[in-house]
């Protein structure tokens, strides 16, 4: 149905792999799509860890005294050898994810370091926009957890199929002037019309809320955030992501005065202006 993308033009880690994991993982329980959230990150350590696989692999590499089996097996890595040789069909891609919820929510996992090979991730890179093209035809949406840049081809090609593009931010002024100057110098890229702006570990005390930015921003509607939450955090530090969202207490909660209930309404607001936005993308077809 779509291909929704994580994307920043930072050279530093701002919250675009934690945003990312909220928003996939809570519409994955909230709403009847077949998701998969895809990681092109090289070395991506949160991912895995959010959902308690780290721990996983090392028991099972323990046990088999086989450090790579398990990462040979699964993700971009297992799947480009296919996908770089025409091999990959819809039907084989569950075959290299990792299941979270079924069929509700699945995850792919970029190349990670392995002490005795060094692996060829730009090869691996290069068969993402193949494997994204197969895999669309299997899932409801795809959200991809992009590269940070724009001067990787790859990263282009990426970037030009999705159908949406989530713009992650800093809540400081130099990063809205940035979308400004970005819109101007890659107006075919990004347009009001395919990319959401998204303010990365929101703070609601902030002078630059998201309603003051909209304003400075001139866009339509309000502009989205992923709110700082402690609880959260420790969570995906913790591999209880899964476990975290679905706790009944928290889906419950409603008074948004609480941090944790802030930080749910506000993935319910991503969420609704996502489905908006695909709705409109359907008409157009």
């Amino acid at each position: 149905m779509a291909i929704i993308t994580f994307w920043n033009d930072n050279t530093g880690k701002i919250g675009q792999t934690h945003s990312a994991l909220a928003v996939a993982t809570h519409m994955s329980i909230e709403h009847n799509y077949k998701i998969l959230l895809v990681s092109t990150r090289y070395n991506d350590q949160v991912t895995m860890q959010a959902f308690g696989f780290n721990e996983m692999l090392k028991t099972v590499n323990k046990i088999t005294n086989n450090k790579n089996t398990m990462d040979l097996e699964s993700g971009l890595e297992g799947m480009s050898k296919l996908a770089l040789s025409n091999r990959l069909t819809p039907d084989i891609v569950p075959n290299y994810t990792r299941m979270i919820f079924k069929k509700r929510l699945e995850i792919l996992a970029g190349p990670r370091d392995r002490e005795d090979e060094k692996i060829d991730y730009e090869k691996i890179y290069s068969s993402t926009k193949y494997i994204l093209n197969v895999a669309k035809k299997y899932y409801d949406i795809i959200f991809v957890d992009l590269n940070n840049g724009i001067e990787d081809n790859v990263t282009r090609d990426i970037l030009k199929m999705s159908d949406i593009i989530l713009i992650d931010l800093e809540q400081k002024m130099s990063e809205f002037d940035k979308v400004i100057e970005l819109r101007e110098k890659e107006s075919e890229l990004f347009t009001q019309r395919n990319t959401m702006l998204l303010i990365n570990r929101y703070d609601r005390e902030s002078k630059y809320t998201t309603k003051n930015i909209t304003k400075y921003l001139n866009e339509r509607k309000e502009i989205l955030s992923v709110p700082y939450n402690h609880i959260y955090a420790e969570a995906v530090q913790e591999g209880t992501v899964a476990e975290m969202l679905l706790n009944p207490k928290i889906r419950k909660l409603e008074d948004t005065q609480d941090r944790t209930a802030f930080f749910i309404s506000e993935l319910k607001r991503i969420e609704e202006a996502l489905i908006y936005r695909m709705q409109e993308l359907q008409m157009r077809i």
